[in-house]
């Protein structure tokens, strides 16, 4: 009886994870109230209190949602490519990917100068990130396609860094394809350039 209540309060947290990614990313940190999320439900706002004892809490699990998703993009985009093929998708996928992300994360950036326990969760969900690449990075170099001679923390921190200052810089008016011409060519400078060949 205990293995059925674990999986059904597994089936309701995730439930309400999924309610309020898509309202904090339709109206934001701020926009997004845990009453309307309890609505959205059908449950009572204590009902939600039984598994996030806050509104932090609950974005955390976003977050959490959202950097399975960033591990799925790396997945989908380099399987059974090379390097510049995969990198190439993953540039597109990012590119249509991040946009929507755009608010949510300038709002959080606001709150966090103010917020203490926010600071603590972007910066978390920093190293969680980077975490997911560095462990890529490692994976690839453990196939041959990245050179075992660099530093995957390195390479994550600099390939990171590089696209989004590209994504930031296509919102800013740079053209998509020139961004992702620069992502590759400089992809190609940071790792062993006979991958892509």
């Amino acid at each position: 009886m205990p293995r059925i209540i674990k999986e059904y309060r597994e089936e309701v947290r995730k439930k309400i994870v999924d309610t309020a990614y898509s309202l904090i990313i339709d109206k934001g940190y701020h926009g997004t109230t845990m009453e309307e999320i309890a609505q959205r439900l059908g449950v009572t706002k204590p009902a939600l209190y039984q598994y996030f004892p806050g509104k932090e809490n609950l974005y955390a699990a976003v977050t959490e949602k959202s950097r399975q998703e960033l591990t799925g993009l790396l997945e989908r985009s380099y399987r059974n490519r090379n390097i510049r093929e995969g990198s190439a998708a993953l540039f597109e996928a990012l590119a249509d990917y991040v946009p929507r992300f755009n608010d949510m994360y300038a709002e959080t950036l606001l709150l966090a100068a103010h917020n203490e326990q926010m600071r603590d969760l972007l910066r978390q969900d920093r190293i969680e990130d980077l975490r997911i690449v560095q462990h890529f990075i490692t994976r690839q170099q453990g196939e041959g396609l990245v050179s075992r001679t660099l530093d995957p923390r390195t390479l994550a921190i600099a390939c990171d860094a590089l696209i989004n200052g590209l994504l930031m810089d296509i919102m800013m008016g740079l053209g998509k394809e020139e961004a992702k011409e620069i992502w590759l060519k400089a992809l190609e400078q940071l790792i062993r350039e006979d991958c892509f060949e």
